[in-house]
């Protein structure tokens, strides 16, 4: 099988038949409750320990389950044609396709902690690769430095280096790399006209941006719509030269929620807010009414990541050309380079993360198939298949021997350019255990967000006494620091 489908086939798939097509393949369905918690039995790989052998080749089974293979319209469709071409070339390998569960984002996260236990799938694609942290963390995801060399050593030796810092937990190897994710803007370009800026302007600083923003609002529309709080709050921060926490050689954690760089960041926040309000109302965490307000032209500017591309040109009634792509602006600590750290977009990426409770041979064949899966030679043909088909489809590719130019279609290379600027200065989160921690000050964000009053430095400051009270100090006491 060549993994070519005529366009003519590609749009039968997509017309009133595709609900007969798609059924024979469509997914088996998981239930829409995280299961009971079963009794755990040792997991087949730990952190800290290398996986089990690979075992001999023989007739096995695994379940796996694709966040974006559930949408099978568009560009998304490749990705049933490769589980046919999976099952074709490695028959002795039988693939059962579970569907996402019917949970939203907040709790997937537990739903696959409680998952993970011997009868779940044994292996899982997230839409952040953060998650693979914690489930190494956990003891909950396989070690895959023996199967790296077998089925992926080419291709994890071109990764760029930002995608080896992501697939890696103490030094060893927790998931196969997709698509990079880096969070940059998108302002309408006729709202920039209307407001007397050139259309392809984009703003390089805060004062840039704030400016933009009062100019961009008029009694129709608002200047700025953040995806939530939460992603504007850290976005801003990284690009001050901040960080929320900082993890030390030993694992414990250092907090950093009163130094100047998050205390700049949210009182810029509060800008867009008081006294004039330059951001839609009562939108603090809503991700869904904060993108309809957006696509429905209530807000200039929003939040962007190249998977979002596939939708937003696809779906929406956006073009290429109605949109400036550009990465967020740098704050004033950033600027004179005296933060904690240099100013960097936080990267993540598209994540397979294998469950380490399967037996040895499912271990090595879900191996094997995540590898394939996301294979350089794989992601060539999709893209070359996206053109055969007319699509518009955008991926972030992980390799540096791979430009996304080469693996997109139909997005002119002058509006994916800053995708370049900004993995230019992608980095990682310098503390992949502080994730339990996150909660308490984004608590502290939303506190200071609703009140134009509030003393924003007096709020961090008590969110992080409270950090180490409930969460940082019993942490450190289980690593016996």
């Amino acid at each position: 099988m060549n993994g070519t489908v005529s366009r003519r086939a590609f749009l039968r798939i997509m017309g009133v038949g595709a609900a007969a097509a798609l059924a024979a393949c469509a997914p088996k369905a998981l239930p829409t409750a995280a299961p009971a918690p079963a009794e755990e039995k040792p997991a087949a790989s730990q952190p800290t320990q290398p996986p089990a052998a690979p075992a001999s080749k023989g007739p096995v089974t695994i379940s796996v389950c694709d966040l974006v293979a559930e949408d099978a319209t568009g560009p998304g469709v490749y990705t049933r044609i490769l589980y046919e071409e999976f099952a074709e070339t490695f028959p002795e390998i039988h693939v059962e396709h579970l569907a996402y569960p019917d949970v939203g984002f907040e709790k997937r996260k537990e739903y696959w902690l409680t998952a993970y236990t011997e009868g779940g799938p044994n292996a899982v694609k997230f839409d952040t690769n953060k998650w693979a942290w914690e489930f190494a963390y956990l003891k909950k995801a396989l070690i895959l430095d023996d199967y790296i060399p077998l089925y992926f050593q080419e291709d994890w030796d071109s990764l760029v280096p930002v995608a080896q810092k992501l697939s890696m937990y103490d030094d060893h190897i927790v998931q196969i790399p997709g698509m990079i994710e880096v969070h940059g803007m998108v302002v309408r370009r006729d709202y920039l006209e209307e407001a007397g800026y050139d259309a392809n302007y984009t703003p390089k600083t805060w004062a840039d941006f704030l400016e933009m923003i009062q100019r961009l609002t008029t009694p129709e529309y608002y200047g700025f719509q953040w995806k939530t709080y939460m992603r504007a709050m850290s976005e801003f921060l990284h690009m001050n030269g901040g960080d929320f926490a900082t993890e030390n050689p030993d694992k414990t954690i250092e907090l950093h929620y009163t130094r100047d760089e998050l205390v700049e960041t949210l009182e810029m926040l509060k800008s867009c807010i008081y006294p004039e309000r330059y951001i839609q109302q009562n939108t603090l965490q809503e991700f869904m009414q904060n993108l309809n307000a957006f696509q429905q032209g209530q807000s200039a500017t929003f939040n962007m990541m190249p998977s979002w591309v596939n939708w937003l040109f696809s779906v929406t009634e956006f073009m290429p050309e109605d949109l400036n792509f550009f990465c967020y602006p740098i704050g004033p600590t950033g600027e004179a380079g005296d933060g904690l750290r240099p100013a960097y977009v936080d990267c993540g990426s598209h994540s397979w993360v294998a469950n380490p409770y399967g037996t040895p041979e499912q271990n090595d064949a879900v191996a094997h198939y995540l590898c394939w899966m996301n294979s350089k030679e794989n992601i060539k043909r999709q893209a070359q298949w996206w053109i055969d088909n007319e699509l518009k489809g955008a991926y972030a590719s992980p390799f540096a021997d791979v430009p996304w130019t080469t693996v997109s279609a139909g997005i002119p290379e002058w509006w994916g350019a800053p995708l370049e600027e900004i993995l230019a200065i992608g980095d990682v989160d310098p503390a992949p255990d502080y994730a339990p921690g996150r909660t308490y000050v984004d608590a502290a964000a939303a506190e200071i967000l609703n009140d134009e009053n509030s003393d924003v430095r007096a709020i961090l400051q008590a969110a992080e006494e409270k950090t180490k009270r409930e969460w940082l100090d019993e942490y450190h006491k289980q690593l016996g620091a």
